[in-house]
């Protein structure tokens, strides 16, 4: 991902939407949220001006115990102290970082279409991934290096935004901001 950015610190999805990420070096890429010690349970980012979407990229875990509830959820909050929500669904809208879903129609079955993720290893970003590693015992469908989740906010254009905050909500599980970008 940091070689996608480039020295420029920035890459664009296929469909043209653009997130701003360090580039090559050390420097850190990621806001984490846990109910664990080590992360803090939410965070807050200024924000300003108006937007009809803010596009979200998004990694972290999740495990089978905490499908159909909301792991955590993204909130816009508005200068006139309304909300825009997204809640963290697994399978809906939170993946974990080191998989895919199966999606035979048994254990998950949903109408969506898989999510954009972005490989972390080599930067593709595809819904339809089908290079998959096995860890034995644990699953046939790990992504080698991980991936994000791309997922888009809608907005009420007509409000001047205030902040985004990140929550966590369900134990053993960690999510993490790698970018945000905001359509006006």
């Amino acid at each position: 991902l940091r070689a996608l950015a480039g020295s420029e610190g920035v890459f664009e999805t296929p469909q043209g939407i653009p997130f701003a990420t360090p580039g090559p070096g050390e420097e850190n890429n990621v806001i984490f949220t846990s109910l664990w010690d080590n992360f803090p349970d939410e965070v807050a980012i200024p924000l300003s001006g108006k937007a009809r979407h803010a596009y979200l990229l998004m990694a972290g875990s999740t495990n089978p115990m905490q499908s159909r509830v909301d792991n955590g959820v993204v909130e816009v909050e508005y200068e006139d102290g309304t909300k825009s929500a997204l809640p963290l669904r697994n399978p809906d809208t939170w993946w974990p970082i080191e998989q895919d879903y199966y999606r035979d129609g048994y254990a998950f079955s949903w109408d969506q279409p898989f999510p954009p993720r972005v490989h972390l290893k080599t930067g593709l970003i595809t819904r339809e991934f089908d290079d998959y590693i096995s860890i034995k015992g644990f699953s046939d469908r790990v992504v080698d290096g991980g991936a994000g989740t791309i997922l888009d906010l809608p907005l009420d254009p007509d409000k001047k935004l205030k902040s985004l905050k990140l929550k966590i909500l369900a134990n053993e599980v960690v999510i993490g901001l790698m970018g945000v970008t905001l359509v006006r």
